[in-house]
């Protein structure tokens, strides 16, 4: 049952175990498949890792030694089937309903971070000052965030931080630095309230809401995702003819030069042969 009254005054509802935790850990397990397997090619790791340290540590070594890769497997993070699935499972999308968005449309793709400080060259990338996310959407009015953990996330992991009702403030002053619009007017931190949540747990906030993350003091990741929805039948949103801030274009050069040959794919299809005729 979703506290719609709740939400219009507060700007946010939490929904406790809208998930099932095996679900949650189901996203979790592909995003770290991706990196160990690039952990394996460099000779970082000998075999996948069987422990949350074990990944950690490879995690920071991979970093280090390759961050190029390190950053695509970032990139391909947010391309799983199982995260996108996520996005548009029925159990989030009734929520969305009853929020008030009568013709809800993805506002763009997933989002999944991992963010730990030993992970991150710039401050962005492992906590987020206090900001709001219509300045990057620029969609409906009414615009809903999903926000779901991955793990348990308290205080010492950077819980999220938001200021109840901060929503009907509109869109305050704010600079874009690397796709988040941070606020420049003057926020009162003790206005901040920490949600501690828990995997499963899914927090939906308006896309207004003035919120950050806490800080994450310990040397684990946090892990979590969100989706971003717009309503097609806003009013200022129709009028405005639908703006699309979000810019996606394929690379102009070769990432790998001459690649791929014949040979190339011809090895390939010889290979799922073989593995066919097994």
């Amino acid at each position: 049952m979703v506290d719609v009254g709740s939400y219009r005054d507060n700007g946010y509802v939490l929904l406790k175990g809208l998930f099932q935790r095996m679900e949650v850990d189901l996203v979790r397990d592909d995003a770290k498949r991706v990196f160990s397997t690039q952990m394996q090619r460099l000779g970082l790791l000998q075999a996948a890792p069987t422990t949350e340290a074990e990944f950690e540590l490879g995690m920071v070594k991979l970093f280090e030694a390759d961050l190029q890769a390190f950053i695509n497997c970032g990139k391909q993070a947010q391309h799983l089937i199982s995260l996108h699935r996520m996005s548009l499972d029925q159990r989030i999308m009734r929520v969305i309903e009853a929020l008030g968005l009568q013709f809800p449309n993805i506002c763009t793709r997933p989002l999944l971070y991992f963010n730990a400080r030993k992970l991150a060259k710039k401050e962005v990338y492992w906590r987020l000052t206090t900001h709001q996310d219509w300045r990057s959407m620029q969609g409906s009015l009414d615009a809903v965030v999903a926000w779901v953990p991955l793990i348990d996330i308290d205080k010492g992991l950077g819980a999220i931080e938001v200021i109840p009702g901060s929503h009907k403030r509109g869109l305050l002053r704010s600079t874009m630095i690397d796709g988040y619009g941070h606020v420049e007017e003057p926020v009162d931190q003790s206005e901040m309230v920490p949600i501690e949540i828990e995997a499963g747990d899914v927090l939906f906030f308006s896309a207004l809401l003035v919120h950050q993350s806490g800080t994450n003091v310990t040397e684990s990741i946090r892990w979590s995702c969100h989706f971003r929805y717009n309503n097609l039948q806003e009013s200022t949103f129709i009028e405005r003819g639908y703006p699309h801030p979000y810019i996606y274009r394929p690379q102009d050069d070769l990432i790998t030069a001459q690649f791929p040959g014949r040979e190339d794919v011809m090895r390939l299809f010889e290979q799922q042969k073989k593995r066919q005729d097994r």
